[in-house]
């Protein structure tokens, strides 16, 4: 057996570091790179699709903004193993704020990103890493989600969805059935969770 003792660098001179008897050398710690959540075209075999949803929602916008915003909204009702998270930004902020880490995970998906341009109670984004998927890396890659919020009248909210996402060409049928299944509660579980004025 050979036992090996990792030592710390002395340093001579301005930058130079000497290792003294049997040293492993420090991994160097270079600056953390800016880069772009996914790339900006789909690799080949994939094409960009944009799904798009609409709901009118009978609350209004405020609640609705809320209710959106709140984390709770999606953790509370994950069912193990699935499960979402939010990392803290640079100020130690976290839920929904601009560069906060969102990951939600579970079986036949990862999708991890970083919270983009929020704008009170009219818009909000998410721009997922590359390597975030739905049910395989080789069909689904989402890219991006984003929600707008429109008021039509005081009681009334229009909330749009876009959700960009790299899909394998011939899957592109699969994915936009499976969307429509996805989505199709979103409006009604805002609404259930919102209570009427006159429940209040």
């Amino acid at each position: 057996m050979t036992d090996t003792t990792t030592t710390t660098p002395r340093t001579t001179g301005a930058s130079t570091p000497v290792f003294t008897g049997t040293a492993t050398p420090v991994r160097h710690r270079g600056p953390i790179l800016l880069v772009e959540p996914s790339p900006a075209e789909p690799p080949p075999g994939f094409v960009r699709d944009e799904y798009l949803h609409l709901w009118s929602i009978d609350r209004p916008r405020s609640e609705v903004w809320q209710w959106l915003c709140d984390p709770a909204t999606f953790i509370d009702g994950q069912i193990p193993p699935f499960r979402v998270e939010f990392l803290s930004d640079a100020a130690g902020r976290s839920g929904f704020h601009e560069g906060v880490y969102n990951a939600h995970v579970g079986p036949l998906m990862s999708f991890s990103g970083v919270l983009g341009e929020i704008d009170e109670e009219k818009y909000r984004d998410l721009q997922y890493f590359y390597g975030s998927y739905a049910v395989s890396h080789a069909l689904f890659r989402p890219v991006r989600l984003q929600f707008w919020l429109d008021e039509v009248d005081p009681n009334t909210t229009l909330l749009r969805l876009q959700l960009d996402t790299f899909v394998r060409a011939r899957a592109l049928g699969v994915w936009h059935r499976l969307m429509g299944v996805f989505w199709k509660r979103f409006g009604r579980w805002c609404e259930k969770a919102i209570p009427n004025n006159w429940l209040r």
